[in-house]
Order: structure tokens, then C-alpha cells, then sequence
């Protein structure tokens, strides 16, 4: 006997769609797909729509997907994502049409244009400058909408730090359109990452006072400085947050930048609701699944064996903890010093380290590891350019700590240095701040992030014990209240000179690009250090679950 089909009232739409997306993530694709049936024949909408499409396609049913997508174009003719994703299904002529029709409502480049930036990209890489900038050039006359574009190149440039070049660029972008948001909210990030925060504001209020409600805007413009009592800005935003109530992304942005600023002016006992509206919206986009993360830990520990094929002569610095736990000052301190090139979150190991480590304890599938290590090597110089030639580089991704027995194989001269921070500072400062969307899914739940730091606390525990000759770990609190005899001994755990420099990181200039950017320009101070006081009532759920929670990795 079949089961009754699943009914959704009109009302339950938006939390039966939210369920639905928790599923897909998941990998349930069946129970998903019912329920946005069952949403559709409730009322027709585009995203679930667009979504039957993705599950369509996951499994190989290209034509079936490509009928979803049309289907939700006839609700949303002009929303790029889904012109996107029908193109990727389609095959031949029927491509041609669907690249022609995107191309005519100017939902996608031309192939000309898309052509010569992706090469354009490819020789800046290379390091040929010149021949790049014609490619870009080539690119425009191509007939490419000129604001991604300008965008694309100047966010290229920057990361090549070429930052005078992207700003120039930009410029070039905003001459052609005046007052962009896009390009402007661009050259805002920028210039925060370069330290120019007045500059950078300055864009900021130009965005809003076109985009009164634009929520990048107003959480970067909060985040930019501390916000003193009776700023105008924050009292216009507590204006136009309620005004926002119909667009779920504006309330949900502009009540992490409210939330940010009210702590700031030490309106304290307003802090957490909005916090807590801001962190379930952004939970419910983004569910976290812990036994994935739980179960990958405990297998790639137990699955770890020392190797010596590793790749030698190279010697990086992973800086790694807890986010929010002090990693990005441990690695300005480093940075300081002139043996060192830092390299921020470089992304560069887990693609390459973590599908070798879960072949490996799955499958038990061999590996090379001195190749990743040559492979991480040639990453890094090719992100950091002439910067790293004769230097040193750090390495400040958080997830090195879950695969540091294997990055070790694969590069059998690294240091990894560990932030150690109270806590209760640091589930707070995770709670409070918005990641970029799609990251640290933990954080938005108060016992999620719990569980997070005991599952962060048992790998190190298991790795300090495996390899502690290659493990060094700063305490924050420490460092902050003493800051040179914990500087010295972190420069001579990493066969580094004293180099009085590293007492002032905030003197370095380089571009910062984490949540970090203003902190780290200034001097080691314990600002932040006991925040968690202030918040203890509605902390109460973390500090609970930290104290009930504990996992042992061996």
C-alpha cells in the first residue's frame, strides 16, 4: 500500500522548504524531493523548482533537470544562478540557445569575453602582467557586463598584492557606473583589508545612502571601527532594522551588524536578541551535520600511521585553533619577522591532503605523500609569488588541525602552532560574528559550538600525543599579558631569530582578510580577554554544554 503523498499548507512553505534543504544536504535526495513536491503543489515557486533540478542532476537525470530549470525560469526569467544551471545540463544546440538567450538578457558574459578573462587570469598567475592586462582588456571589448568583470580583475590583482593596480581598477569600473553598490562594497573590502578604514567607510555610506537597506553595507560599516554612544549610524540602523522585516537576508545581516555595535556602545542586555534572531536564520540556511565532522576525525586519527616519504627542504608554519582564538595576531607576529611570508588562509592543503586522508582510512587507498607535499609547496609559491622566494611561509587554515599527523607526513620540517584561549571567549566570539555563509556551521547554535570545541580539544589531544616534537601551542591570555617571552619562545620553536619587530605586529603592513582585519592593527593588547563576563546569563547554554561535553580521539 502507498503512503499518502505529503501535504504542505500555504503557511508551513518557508519551514517545510528549510526542512527540505536540511535533507538535500544530507544526502536524503528522496524525502527532499517530496517535500518540494509537496511545496509545489501548494503554490508554484521557482526555488523549489530549482532545486528538484540540483537533485535531478546529482543522479545523472540531465534531461529531467533541465526541465526543472525551465520550469523555474518561467518563474524567475532573469535569475542568473538558474540560466547557470540549466546551461551546465545541456548539451549541443540546445546549450547554444540556452548561452544565446542569457547572453541577450545579459545574465552571463559572452563566450569571447569569458574566454579572454579566464585566460587574462591564467597568464596574471604566471606572473606575465602585461600580457594579462590586454587579456582583461580584450575581455571588455568582448562585450562582458564591465561591473564583474572589473570586479573579478580588481579581487585578482589584490590577491597578487597588487593592491594600488585594484584600486585603480575599480576606479576605472566606477567611472563607467557611477555609485555601483557592487564595485563600491568591492573596493570598501579592500581598502579595510589594506587598514584604510576611512576610506573604506566612505564607500560604505555612499552604498547605503543609494541602498538604504543594503545588509553587506551596514555589517561591514559596523565592523569597520568601534561604534561610541550616540552614533548616528547605529541610530539609524536601529531605525531601518524593523523597516527591513520583509527581506530575511537585510534583517538577518543588519542584526549581526546592530548586535556588533550595541556591544560596542555596552548596551549589553540588548546584545543577544539580535543575536540570536540573526544566528537562527542563519542556521536554518545552513545546518551543521556533527557526525560527519565527529566521525572523519575519529577515523583519520585512528587511521594514522607515521610515513617518511615526505617531501623535505620545505619548512611552513601552520598557525592553527579555534576560530576567533587569536591565530590571525600569532600569525601578524610571525609575519613581522623578515625570514617570513605569511600567507594567511591559504586554502592551499585541505583540497590536495583531505580526499588522500578519507581514501586512506576508508579504503585503506595509498597515497604519495612527499607529492602532496611538492604539490602544497608549489601552492604556496605560486599564491604568494616573489614574496616567498628565499622566505618562509605561514599558513593560518583553521582545518589543519583535524589532518596533522598527514600534513606532517607530507612535509616532514613543519611546525604547527596551536592558539590555546579560554573557552567561554571564544564560543562568544564565534556566536557573535558571521562567517562567510556555508562555513563553520556549528557556529550558530550555543551547544553546537560547544560540541565543535570539545571535537577541536580531542584532536589536538590526540595529536599532541602523536607528534609533539612538531606541536607548540601559544596561550593566548598568556601572550597578551606578557607578550615577549612567549614571542621568543614561538620564534625559537620555529628556528626562528628574536626579531624585536614581532612585539609590534600591528606595525606590518599586509593585507588581513579574515574578521580580524581591524583588531590586528592594533598593538597586543587584552582587550577581549574575560568578554564572555559580560554575556554570562544568556552564555549559559554554552558554558553548560561545555562543561557536560567531552569526546577522546585516543
Amino acid at each position: 500500500m502507498n503512503a499518502a503523498p505529503i501535504t504542505v499548507a500555504p503557511q508551513q512553505i518557508p519551514a517545510a522548504y528549510q526542512q527540505a534543504l536540511r535533507l538535500q544536504n544530507a544526502g536524503q535526495l528522496q524525502q527532499a524531493a517530496q517535500i518540494y513536491a509537496a511545496i509545489l503543489r501548494a503554490r508554484p515557486l521557482a526555488e523549489p523548482c530549482f532545486q528538484l533540478g540540483h537533485i535531478a542532476a546529482r543522479t545523472g537525470r540531465r534531461a529531467e533537470a533541465a526541465t526543472w530549470f525551465r520550469r523555474a525560469l518561467d518563474l524567475k526569467p532573469r535569475q542568473p544562478e538558474i540560466w547557470t544551471a540549466l546551461i551546465d545540463v545541456l548539451d549541443g544546440t540546445e546549450k547554444a540557445k540556452a548561452v544565446a538567450e542569457a547572453q541577450r538578457l545579459g545574465l552571463i558574459p559572452s563566450d569571447k569575453s569569458a574566454t579572454a578573462l579566464r585566460k587574462a587570469l591564467a597568464e596574471l598567475t604566471s606572473g606575465d602582467r602585461r600580457k594579462a592586462d590586454r587579456l582583461f582588456r580584450k575581455a571588455l571589448e568582448a562585450g562582458g557586463d564591465p561591473i564583474p568583470l572589473h570586479e573579478t580583475w580588481a579581487r585578482a590583482l589584490f590577491d597578487r598584492k597588487e593592491t594600488e593596480a585594484a584600486l585603480k581598477v575599480l576606479a576605472e569600473g566606477l567611472a563607467k557606473a557611477p555609485a555601483d553598490p557592487r564595485l563600491l562594497l568591492t573596493r570598501a573590502s579592500l581598502l579595510e583589508t589594506s587598514g584604510r578604514i576611512d576610506a573604506a567607510e566612505t564607500d560604505l555610506l555612499a552604498v547605503l545612502d543609494a541602498r538604504p537597506y543594503n545588509p553587506h553595507a551596514w555589517l561591514a560599516l559596523m565592523r569597520a571601527r568601534k561604534q561610541p554612544p550616540g552614533a548616528p549610524h547605529v541610530a539609524t540602523l536601529e531605525q531601518r532594522l524593523p523597516e527591513a522585516a520583509a527581506d530575511p537576508e537585510a534583517t538577518r545581516y543588519m542584526s549581526y551588524a546592530l548586535a556588533k555595535a550595541l556591544e560596542d556602545q555596552k548596551r549589553d542586555a540588548e546584545v543577544f536578541a539580535h543575536l540570536d534572531r540573526a544566528n537562527a536564520m542563519t542556521r536554518r540556511k545552513f545546518p551543521w551535520n556533527f557526525q560527519e565532522d565527529h566521525d572523519f576525525l575519529r577515523d583519520a586519527i585512528a587511521a594514522w600511521t607515521p610515513r617518511a616519504r615526505g617531501h623535505s627542504g620545505a619548512a611552513p608554519i601552520f598557525v592553527t585553533g579555534l576560530p576567533r582564538s587569536g591565530t590571525t595576531l600569532v600569525e601578524t607576529i610571525l609575519a613581522a619577522h623578515p625570514d617570513i611570508a605569511a600567507g594567511g588562509e591559504a586554502g592551499v592543503m585541505t583540497p590536495i591532503l583531505h580526499p588522500a586522508v578519507q581514501g586512506w582510512f576508508a579504503k585503506g587507498t595509498e597515497y604519495d605523500a612527499s607529492a602532496i607535499g611538492q604539490a602544497y609547496v608549489a601552492g604556496m609559491a605560486e599564491k604568494l609569488g616573489a614574496e616567498a622566494q628565499g622566505r618562509r611561509t605561514t599558513d593560518k587554515s583553521i582545518s589543519t588541525y583535524a589532518t596533522m599527523g598527514y600534513a606532517l607526513d607530507t612535509l616532514p620540517d613543519a611546525r604547527f602552532v596551536i592558539l590555546e584561549r579560554d573557552r567561554r571567549d571564544v564560543g562568544l566570539s564565534i556566536y557573535k560574528n558571521l562567517f562567510r555563509d556555508g562555513t563553520h556551521r556549528y557556529s550558530n547554535d550555543l551547544g553546537d559550538i560547544a560540541r565543535q570545541i570539545r571535537l577541536f580539544d580531542a584532536a589536538v589531544t590526540a595529536w599532541r600525543k602523536r607528534i609533539p616534537q612538531a606541536i607548540h601551542v601559544v596561550d593566548y591570555e598568556a601572550l597578551t599579558a606578557d607578550p615577549e617571552p612567549h614571542v621568543r619562545a614561538l620564534l625559537d620553536f620555529c628556528d626562528l631569530s628574536f626579531d624585536p619587530a614581532c612585539l609590534t605586529p600591528e606595525r606590518t603592513e599586509r593585507q588581513v582578510h579574515t574578521l580580524s582585519s581591524v583588531q590586528v592593527r592594533q598593538p597586543i593588547n587584552r582587550g577581549s580577554v574575560g568578554a564572555w563576563k559580560r554575556f554570562e546569563g544568556p552564555l549559559q547554554p554554552l558554558i553548560a554544554a561545555l562543561d557536560a561535553t567531552r569526546y577522546d580521539f585516543g
